[in-house]
């Protein structure tokens, strides 16, 4: 559940980042390509504070779980984010896009499995 927690965190920080980035006004005396002016954006500090959690729920899943499954199962914020940016932000995803993401989904459903079954005999 921890690593729900984490991964549902880290894709709220990306979009909130992205929102962030999207709707900051330039500021004239920062270089663009630095994309500093985003910190003038509510949005981009939502999304830090959604980080910095992100980041402590993982410091806990470090102390529960050995770091090969934990670092494996995390892989559930990789469709999170496009299902995110698909449904909040309106971006276009492709099919091949989609067709990814569900290989993904089946290895985290198969890595859990093995971690459940870990779980069990010890």
């Amino acid at each position: 559940m921890q690593i729900g927690v984490g991964a549902v965190l880290t894709c709220a920080a990306e979009l909130l980042l992205k929102k962030g980035a999207s709707s900051a006004t330039q500021l004239p005396w920062l270089p663009e390509w630095l994309g500093a002016s985003a910190m003038t954006s509510g949005w981009t500090w939502l999304g830090i504070v959604a980080y910095v959690g992100s980041f402590l729920s993982w410091l806990r899943v470090l102390r529960l779980l050995p770091l090969n499954i934990a670092y494996s199962l995390v892989t559930v914020a990789q469709v999170l984010v496009p299902i995110g940016a698909a449904v909040v932000l309106h971006e276009h995803v492709s099919a091949l896009r989609w067709l990814g993401i569900a290989f993904v989904l089946a290895g985290v459903i198969a890595l859990v499995s093995v971690a459940v079954a870990m779980e069990r005999d010890s």
